[in-house]
């Protein structure tokens, strides 16, 4: 029942999330065809045509040159040297239909395999992890360098949750993960927990849901995938009975093989990524109603959140409506957490550093009071990688009527650190790489934080009984969207590049200055919670003749390229076998699927040249 969202990510001999070499198969997995390969060797591509299209291998990808800021000699492979290479009732399927589009951004609030994305990203670090040791283009000596260390982008959660939080961590580091949510009603109670109706212990070491239409009625136009039963619009897709259940068992997760850096994602910081948390919303996250329709008039975003995550409501249509409500197994482990306490999440790991937390400037971390979310570092010699949080403290409600984005922007104490930080780069001779969840692009949410939920006392969960409260008592304004934080960019011609996640889809832009000399390349990359499943590894380059290359690599993660055929039992689905059913499923999704988040040609495979500043 609890779901989870991957991300997008990033390795210098960097990956944008990586992972290392390993010559025998995970336990839990078998060998696969896709382990050890990147998209330049060869791709995943559609297989013959169908009403639900499987994969199959094809041919590779070569790397296209990207000139646009810089023109470099023909000769630089042989003198280039490597500088870097690096469940929930909360959870509102039904603002997602496939029967009635609303004019929100609520698109990304259902997906068919979502259950399965903890095996999803554990396939995709298996596959980093292949390349740890060496990194996929040489030097001009040909030497391969090791990996560095691996970025994630953002949106490491779905829902804000403590538990997605903790799986995360235990991704990256590994170890034993349990991706179920739900416990036995005798050892937890809620308000919204009518004892009598809650499930037991039976029923809580399964999934409960929306994909399992014997959990509830369905009515006359199924909208959701039930692997057990296909049906509506996912009629054509496979069977695989026992799929959501196989989902929820334990696996061990293999663990990143260098260092991971975190940055905080809307989804990280904001129910369903859009909603400032509030007591109110918490109560349901962790108890026992979940509402599965219909969906309230739309017309205010704000107001429908509201109105589906209502315990007053919930409890009302239990009574009145019991077809609008489902009832499931309650969890103390979907408590939101605050930032503060999921930057506690990754500092009490075992990485030394907390995954990058650890490098808060005191003075910030004072200053906000424990909310500062951003930092800087320098993990080898020249360089200098700079994390920003553009998470949109508000809830990301930009007009009075209540419209949501799920859009970012820097409020203008981090601004104003951020241009400390550059200018103590300029002054060490330092190139400057900067990540985040949003990019350039979707720094848009003109909202001050202060518009966010009041912070006024601490509750049991450990953090104020609005978990979404704005705890940084300094102005956030003026708020910092794309054109100012690009300026101020362009003003360090230091800055090569911006790696950043969010839109799910590989891109990469150029940021010429336009006043000047500089510049710098926006690097998006896909996530795995959509088609393509992809992550994108990144090598940085001194070429010995005025420039720098940045080499940009797609990795397809482990799963095998031909999915489980229709009718295969999920008792007997390895790892391998769960990440490429969803990888399938993602590319068939009927809101969200392929051609969607491939990218151009242009916009994968990357040598991007850039003029050296230094």
């Amino acid at each position: 029942m609890g779901t989870y969202r991957a991300t997008a990510r990033l390795a210098v001999a960097l990956a944008v999330l990586a992972v290392s070499a390993i010559a025998a198969a995970t336990a839990g997995a078998t060998a696969s065809d896709t382990i050890g390969q990147t998209s330049v060797g060869q791709r995943l591509v559609p297989a013959a045509p169908g009403s639900y299209r499987f994969l199959q291998l094809g041919a590779g990808e070569p790397y296209t040159v990207r000139q646009e800021l810089a023109t470099a000699s023909p000769e630089r492979a042989q003198t280039r040297t490597s500088l870097a290479y690096e469940e929930s009732p909360a959870r509102l399927e039904i603002i997602d239909p496939l029967s009635t589009p609303l004019n929100l951004p609520f698109g990304a609030a259902w997906r068919p395999w979502e259950a399965l994305e903890p095996q999803v990203d554990d396939s995709m670090i298996r596959q980093m992890d292949q390349f740890a040791a060496a990194s996929p283009v040489a030097d001009g000596s040909g030497s391969h360098r090791p990996m560095d260390f691996t970025i994630d982008t953002g949106d490491s959660a779905d829902n804000q949750q403590l538990n997605e939080t903790q799986w995360v961590r235990t991704l990256l580091e590994g170890g034993t993960l349990d991706p179920n949510s739900g416990v036995n009603k005798a050892l937890y109670s809620n308000l919204l927990c009518p004892n009598l109706l809650v499930p037991g212990a039976a029923e809580a070491a399964r999934y409960t849901g929306v994909q399992d239409y014997n959990d509830y009625v369905e009515g006359s136009f199924p909208e959701f995938y039930d692997p057990n039963h296909p049906a509506g619009p996912h009629a054509a897709w496979p069977t695989y009975p026992g799929l959501m259940d196989r989902a929820q068992q334990s696996f061990t997760a293999t663990g990143l093989k260098v260092p991971s850096y975190v940055a905080f994602g809307n989804h990280d910081a904001l129910v369903q990524g859009n909603a400032a948390a509030n007591a109110a919303f918490e109560l349901v996250a962790t108890g026992c109603l979940k509402p599965i329709g219909p969906v309230p008039n739309p017309e205010n975003a704000a107001a429908l959140l509201s109105s589906l995550l209502s315990p007053t409501n919930l409890l009302s249509s239990l009574l009145t409506s019991p077809k609008n409500v489902m009832v499931v197994p309650g969890d103390p482990k979907r408590q939101f957490v605050s930032k503060k306490q999921f930057k506690e999440v990754f500092k009490s790991g075992t990485q030394a550093d907390g995954h990058g937390f650890d490098f808060i400037d005191p003075a910030q971390e004072s200053a906000s009071k424990g909310a500062a979310g951003y930092y800087s570092w320098s993990p080898t010699p020249g360089m200098r990688f700079i994390a920003l949080d553009t998470v949109a403290e508000a809830g990301t409600i930009v007009t009075p009527t209540g419209k949501f984005t799920a859009d970012g922007n820097i409020d203008d104490p981090q601004f104003q650190w951020l241009r400390g930080q550059l200018q103590e780069a300029t002054a060490a001779n330092q190139l400057v790489v900067i990540f985040s969840h949003h990019a350039p692009e979707s720094l848009t949410a003109d909202a001050p934080d202060e518009l966010a939920p009041p912070c006024l006392l601490n509750d049991g969960h450990g953090h104020d009984i609005n978990p979404g409260c704005d705890l940084d008592p300094r102005s956030s304004q003026p708020i910092h969207l794309e054109a100012d934080t690009v300026n101020l960019l362009h003003e360090f011609p230091d800055v090569i590049a911006w790696i950043a996640g969010h839109s799910h889809v590989n891109v990469v832009d150029a940021f010429p200055n336009p006043s000047g000399p500089g510049g710098f390349w926006s690097i998006r990359v896909a996530a795995e919670a959509d088609w393509p499943q992809q992550s994108r590894l990144l090598q940085v380059f001194d070429n010995h003749d005025g420039t720098l290359s940045i080499f940009g690599t797609i990795l397809d993660h482990v799963g095998q390229s031909v999915a489980p055929a229709p009718g295969t039992p999920a008792a007997g689905m390895d790892l391998n076998d769960l990440a490429s059913a969803a990888r399938t499923m993602s590319f068939n999704d009927l809101q969200s699927g392929a051609p969607q988040g491939e990218g151009e040609a242009k916009d994968r495979n990357v040598e991007l040249l850039i003029d050296d500043p230094r």
